[in-house]
């Protein structure tokens, strides 16, 4: 047998040796990811007595107030963490010094216990004792945004700039037209100075909105989205890819990264021939995410999967009120909405387990804290509203 020359022999030993190395940090990595999961965990709450239910629009957690928003009687609170009141904002309507009948933003909390928010009629912030404090009106006529009633979607601030979701359900095309899906834009900017509204950020033309060929409603296309750093992040309906856009104009595509949730059913829209172009419904089946956050080092997303091969047919075969409310009677607790943790390009997902007592569409992230509204208020028997901080642990 002829043997190797000494180098070789310690080359060959040393190459061994790394690959040990290697495969046992590796091991080591492997028995650390499987022995850590990480958990939603609920250290404080805030009580608010009132006799309805509340929308979570603000939360400052240095000055200890937390401000939300009754949809049904259009009242804006304002409350400290012990749950006093001290602010009960009613300026919905015509009359002066009100905003108008629809908000187009989760309002905001200013210094002074001011409040400022965004609708129809312009830009508005009121005093700590409910006063106009200044209006400054739209330069232009803007489109009139769907879905604002309720202010449904958080309202981010970028130097100055003010992001919102912004969709327009009726315009020159419908939905069984190339047109209304190449033209169709998911979020507003807000400029104060400039008192302008300008709607941006079109479907990708890789979307399944645009390149199958189906009609979609306009709810499967409703976007959720974030700000990090001078990034756009948007995730559009129920296409699982996250949208990376550069924040100044013109917002340029930077990434298209699918997100691989688990057991994900993306929406299949309808054959144009058989849509009615008049309706808005949405397509229950379908899985979508319902809220994006940046947090640290991580994005949080609340998604939905979508129902099974089965259950769709059951839902697609449905053809009235009553056996629809039978339907989702036999699949109620089946499909609960999770939160996802991934990276900033829509990688590494975990599943953390949601809470029953959180609300999986109304959380915020501020000052590096997250702050829950409790899932709970939906089904209010009793006469208040809890506000959780929750924060992301380690657990063996």
């Amino acid at each position: 047998m002829k043997l190797l020359p000494l180098p070789c022999v310690l080359f060959t030993f040393s190459i061994f040796l790394l690959a040990l190395s290697c495969q046992q940090q590796q091991n080591k990595q492997e028995e650390q990811t499987e022995g850590t999961s990480l958990s939603l965990v609920i250290t404080d709450s805030i009580r608010i007595d009132y006799p309805g239910l509340l929308d979570l629009m603000d939360v400052d957690p240095s000055r200890e107030r937390v401000l939300l928003y009754d949809r049904q009687r259009g009242i804006i609170l304002l409350t400290d963490f012990d749950g006093n009141h001290l602010l009960s904002l009613d300026k919905q309507g015509d009359e002066k010094g009100s905003y108008g009948l629809y908000l187009w933003s989760t309002a905001k909390i200013k210094e002074d216990d001011r409040i400022f928010l965004i609708s129809q009629k312009g830009f508005f912030e009121f005093d700590a004792r409910g006063e106009l404090a200044y209006h400054m009106a739209f330069q232009d006529e803007v489109p009139f945004f769907s879905g604002r009633a309720a202010a449904d979607a958080e309202l981010i601030e970028h130097e100055g700039i003010f992001f919102q979701k912004g969709l327009v359900a009726w315009g020159e095309y419908n939905k069984t037209q190339d047109e209304y899906y190449d033209q169709f834009q998911l979020l507003v900017k807000f400029d104060p100075k400039k008192r302008t509204a300008e709607r941006i950020i079109h479907l990708e033309a890789e979307s399944p909105f645009r390149s199958s060929g189906k009609a979609f409603e306009i709810l499967d296309m409703s976007p959720t989205f974030t700000v990090l750093d001078d990034k756009l992040l948007v995730i559009a309906g129920t296409d699982p890819h996250l949208n990376v856009y550069d924040i100044h104009p013109p917002h340029q595509l930077l990434e298209r990264n699918p997100i691989a949730y688990p057991n994900y059913r993306i929406g299949q829209g309808t054959e144009r021939a058989e849509a009615d172009p008049k309706s808005i419904t949405v397509d229950q089946s379908a899985g979508r995410t319902h809220t994006l956050k940046a947090f640290g080092d991580h994005l949080l997303a609340t998604v939905s999967r979508g129902f099974d091969v089965a259950d769709r047919e059951r839902y697609k075969a449905i053809s009235s009120r009553e056996e629809n409310s039978s339907f989702m009677e036999s699949i109620a607790g089946k499909y609960e909405p999770a939160l996802f943790l991934m990276d900033h390009h829509g990688e590494n997902i975990q599943q953390l387990p949601l809470p029953q007592s959180l609300d999986y569409v109304q959380f915020l992230v501020r000052e590096g804290e997250l702050w829950w509204l409790s899932r709970l208020n939906a089904d209010k028997e009793e006469d208040f509203v809890k506000i959780y901080k929750v924060e992301i642990t380690e657990t063996e």
